[in-house]
């Protein structure tokens, strides 16, 4: 097979993979979020609440996971991911925030302008 086809081989294969993979909700460890930081015994932290509350996003999630534009599911895993820290409950509300601006008309006859100018 010449060098150039076995490039774009992988290059098909490798996109398939990510498109297959963008299908699924991501896997992210909740653990930093569900428990005190450092072990830090001060913060009272329902533990078994936290992790419980996670799952249910999580399986909310899987339900509707394809329902929710492409481009959203991405830029929200990588919000709910930011700062080495993971949550399913803010990948959801992410997904749910953008979805619901998205509803709002375009222009709702708002103006912006600084409060020192007078009007017209």
């Amino acid at each position: 097979m010449p060098f150039l086809m076995k490039i774009a081989t992988l290059g098909i294969a490798a996109a398939l993979v990510t498109a297959a993979h963008a299908a699924e909700v991501p896997k992210l460890d909740v653990s930093r979020v569900c428990l005190p930081i450092g072990g830090d015994k001060t913060l009272q932290i329902d533990t078994a609440r936290c992790f419980k509350t996670e799952q249910e996003a999580h399986d909310q999630l899987t339900r509707k996971w394809m329902d929710f534009p492409a481009a959203d599911r991405t830029l929200c895993t990588q919000t709910a991911t930011t700062g080495g820290t993971a949550s399913y409950v803010e990948l959801i509300t992410c997904l749910e925030l953008k979805r619901d601006v998205a509803k709002l008309p375009a222009d709702r006859g708002l103006t912006v302008r600084p409060s020192s100018l007078p009007t017209k």
